[in-house]
């Protein structure tokens, strides 16, 4: 025989030889595990696919580009935002809080460590991932069908909450300095135009009027009328120059407040509204068949590491025999 069929002959030889240990070992594996699996308690999976979307905002820009549609489906950035906010501290605790996962989970009161045993356990039973086409997967296992149906829908739909929470903190900064700059430029505009209805009423009138003003004087028959033109006329000499002014930083004032004033919707709208951040691919049901634990793979697997493990004791046993001799 050649050395390959020499070492499969050895190999039989060497299970025949020691078939009972092995046959006993196999047997307590396999009665162990069975009932171990037996005694698992069996959990049902329920998923929530979601694609985040691209703006987070709604534009009040005049022209809007692709990406600041509503409509955009987002991409890896937005996605892994998306998992960083699922995977939050907030977001973990009102779900803790509104299925008393304290008590669901059945995590001891009395231990020194009761957080860390209880986000543990929600960190094994609650995962997110990202799927090969680029969607989010929002996966809980329950010993409940419905609970665990109930938790995935109440975490995609916390999403859209915590995020606007996040926008809001900051965009209310925002929205509050530019309703300051709006009401100031509003202020100074009104304050321009009231000097300036002051003016007209002293009879300053603009350099137009200015020269209808002196074609009336110079045309005027009645003694009183040239006298009221020639009052207008002294006092648009004396304070004409001070109204064109008024006049130019109106103008300036007012393209300033159209700007501003898109500004400020933009501004209100991020701080106001609350806008879905997601497009909901399939929601969460209850399971019909449980997902864990596959009690057949658990009996199949253990007896088979428990048989090897045998097999590699026997020969490390063998070998030190062989050394002592």
């Amino acid at each position: 025989m050649n050395s390959s069929e020499n070492q499969s002959y050895d190999l039989i030889s060497f299970l025949w030889k020691n078939k009972n240990p092995l046959i006993t070992v196999g047997i307590i594996a396999l009665v162990a595990s069975s009932i171990v699996s037996l005694l698992m308690d069996e959990k049902f999976e329920s998923t929530v696919t979601l694609y985040p979307a691209k703006t987070s905002s709604v534009t009040f820009n005049e022209v809007i580009t692709e990406d600041q549609s509503v409509s955009k489906f987002g991409e890896n950035e937005e996605a892994e935002q998306m998992l960083q906010i699922l995977e939050s501290s907030s977001i973990r605790s009102k779900i803790i809080d509104k299925f008393n996962l304290l008590k669901h989970y059945e995590i001891d009161l009395e231990s020194k460590y009761i957080n860390t045993d209880l986000t543990k356990t929600y960190l094994e039973n609650i995962n997110f991932k990202r799927n090969n086409n680029g969607a989010v997967l929002i996966t809980v296992l329950d010993k409940s069908p419905d609970t665990a149906a109930l938790i995935a829908n109440e975490i995609a739909s916390l999403f859209d909450n915590t995020k606007n929470a996040m926008i809001h903190e900051r965009a209310l900064t925002d929205f509050k300095i530019k309703k300051e700059k709006l009401d100031k430029i509003i202020a100074q505009m009104q304050n321009l135009r009231d000097t300036m209805s002051k003016l007209s009423s002293l009879g300053v009138v603009t350099n137009d009027a200015y020269r209808a003003l002196t074609e009336g004087y110079v045309n005027s028959k009645d003694s009183e009328m040239k006298k009221s033109f020639k009052t207008k006329m002294t006092m648009t000499e004396k304070y004409g120059s001070l109204l064109k002014s008024f006049q130019v930083k109106v103008e300036f004032l007012s393209e300033r407040l159209a700007t501003m004033e898109t500004s400020y919707e933009q501004a209100e709208s991020d701080a106001t509204s609350y806008l879905s951040h997601k497009f909901i691919v399939e929601k969460a049901y209850p399971a019909e068949k449980k997902a864990y634990p596959i009690r057949w793979l658990i009996v199949v697997l253990s007896t088979f590491s428990s048989v090897l493990l045998a097999i590699v004791g026997i020969l490390v046993k063998n070998q030190i025999e062989l050394l002592k001799n």
